[in-house]
């Protein structure tokens, strides 16, 4: 396994590209065109889309993962972040476990022996490591990806309670009529399915 080789030349781009993509919609497809609607179109600020391959927020063709979606919650974004930073660069936290803790002055060595690169491009390798470390949570306890898919396929389909309109012009009390509609994600994994149900069961029943 090779470490994310892309890098940021200026790295305080880094986390206002991050707090966007946050705040706006999830795109069918992550591209240029999107990045610059958000407002960055430096040539600099093109190098996200590899990162955010590198931490499998996007797929090879840049499509949005659940991860991608995950992240988009506020109470959620820092830990998986944190989590696929230690996914990206296994190499870096296996030379030493709180690589994200140390300056990247310190990082620049692992950097530079673990992507085989000079020194002038592992120091900007290890300064976006830090960039993102420092827009990550990496002391709590890591989110249940399955879990956390099952509760927005949820959220997302649940219709909120409409009010018939025979139940307003009749003089009847208002009566609430709830349309559950569950799509299923296409999966052969099993336990995903299983996961759904539970929670229906207990949140819903």
């Amino acid at each position: 396994m090779t470490i994310p080789s892309s890098y940021f030349v200026v790295q305080n781009k880094i986390s206002p590209i991050m707090d966007a993509i946050q705040k706006a919609g999830v795109p069918e497809k992550f591209n240029r065109g999107f990045l610059e609607s958000l407002g960055f179109k430096s040539t600099n600020d093109r190098a996200i889309i590899a990162m955010l391959k590198a931490l499998n927020f996007l797929d090879q063709n840049g499509i949005p993962t659940e991860k991608y979606k995950i992240y988009k919650n506020p109470i959620n974004a820092k830990k998986i972040l944190g989590q696929q930073i230690k996914e990206a660069y296994p190499e870096i936290f296996l030379a030493n476990e709180n690589a994200q803790d140390l300056s990247a002055e310190e990082l620049k060595g692992i950097f530079a022996t673990v992507s085989g690169k000079g020194d002038s491009v592992a120091i900007k390798m290890a300064q976006t490591f830090k960039s993102f470390c420092s827009i990550a949570d990496f002391k709590s306890k890591p989110i249940d990806i399955k879990s956390e898919t099952v509760k927005e396929t949820i959220k997302e389909t649940v219709s909120p309670p409409q009010l018939s309109t025979f139940d307003i012009g009749s003089g009847k009390n208002p009566q609430f009529h709830y349309n559950i509609q569950i799509h299923l994600p296409a999966t052969r994994d099993i336990t995903v399915y299983n996961a759904i149900f539970k929670s229906l069961k207990e949140h819903l029943l």
